[in-house]
C-alpha cells in the first residue's frame, strides 16, 4: 500500500511530457519506428531483469503493455540487456535507441527524451546495519568508501554532492558492488533500495542486514530516448501509459512484483 501512496504522489508531481509539435505520423508509421529502434536495458530487479530466460519486471510488463495498446511488434526477446554503462552510452549517441528504465532528473531531460513515468524509484546510501551509520549528512559522505555502478543514478548524485572520486569506487554492476561490501572493501553503496535488495535476496544475503542511511532522490524512472527521436513517435506511447496507468493497470502490475 505505501508503494502505491508514492506512486500517486509522483505522478501527481511529475506529470507526462508534453511533446513539441513533430512530423506528423500515423499510428502504423509511429509504431513502425518504434519496432525499428534498438532497445536496451539491464538486470535491475523488481523493474527488468531475466527468470527462467524470460525478460520480466515492472517496467518491462508496463511497456509490453504499452506496446499491445498501439500495435508495436518489439517481443521481450528483441530487447536486449547490456551493462548500464554501455547502454547508458548507447542512447545518447545513437539515434534509433531507447533505455529502460531510466531515472528522471533535471540533467538527464536536457540530453534525452523521456516517456513516462512509468515506476516511483528511492535512491540512498546503504551501509550494514552493524555499522551504526544511519542519520549521516551529506557532509560526511567523504569520511566513507561508497561503491557505485558507473554512470548509474547513484554514481552521477555523488558527483552532484561533489563527493571526491577518491572516496568512490566505480563498478559495472551490483552483484560486484555487493561483493565490496560484504568484504569490507568499501563501507557504503549508493544505489536504488528496492533493487538493493532484491539482489541481496539473490545472492543468498539478508536485506534486514542492511538500511539506508542517507536519502539521495525519491523520483520516478521512465523509457529514454535518443534525443534526435521525433516526438510524434513517442507520443502514442506516452498515451499509452497514460491509459494504462488511468485504468489501474500500472498500479496492479507494481503491486504484482512488490508483494
Amino acid at each position: 500500500m505505501r508503494w502505491l501512496c508514492v506512486v500517486a504522489v509522483l505522478f501527481a508531481l511529475l506529470q507526462s511530457p508534453v511533446f513539441a509539435a513533430g512530423e506528423p505520423l500515423s499510428m502504423r508509421e509511429a509504431a513502425a519506428q518504434l519496432e525499428d529502434m534498438k532497445w536496451y536495458t539491464e538486470d535491475y530487479p523488481p523493474y527488468n531483469f531475466k527468470k527462467d530466460g524470460h525478460l520480466t519486471g515492472i517496467s518491462v510488463e508496463i511497456l509490453m503493455a504499452a506496446f499491445k495498446k498501439i500495435g508495436v511488434g518489439v517481443e521481450r526477446k528483441d530487447i536486449r540487456i547490456a551493462p548500464w554503462n554501455r547502454s547508458y552510452k548507447f542512447v545518447q549517441r545513437k539515434p534509433g535507441t531507447a533505455l529502460f528504465s531510466m531515472t528522471y532528473t533535471p540533467e538527464r531531460q536536457e540530453i534525452m527524451k523521456f516517456v513516462g513515468p512509468a515506476a516511483p524509484i528511492q535512491v540512498a546510501v546503504i551501509a550494514p546495519k552493524v555499522a551504526k551509520l544511519k542519520g549521516l549528512t551529506r557532509d560526511k559522505l567523504g569520511d566513507l568508501k561508497i561503491g557505485v555502478v558507473r554512470d548509474d543514478i547513484g554514481d552521477q548524485l555523488l558527483r552532484k554532492f561533489a563527493v571526491s572520486d577518491e572516496f568512490i569506487q566505480r563498478k559495472n554492476s551490483l552483484k560486484q558492488l555487493i561483493y565490496l561490501l560484504k568484504k569490507g572493501r568499501v563501507d557504503a553503496v549508493a544505489y536504488a533500495v528496492g533493487v538493493f535488495n532484491f539482489a541481496v535476496k539473490i545472492d543468498g544475503g539478508h536485506p534486514g542486514e542492511y538500511e539506508p542511511i542517507l536519502p539521495l532522490k525519491s523520483g520516478a524512472m521512465g523509457f529514454a530516448f535518443h534525443n534526435s527521436t521525433n516526438p510524434s513517435v513517442l507520443a502514442p506511447l506516452q498515451q499509452a501509459i497514460d491509459e494504462l496507468r488511468a485504468e489501474g493497470q500500472i498500479e496492479k502490475i507494481i503491486s504484482a512484483f512488490n508483494k
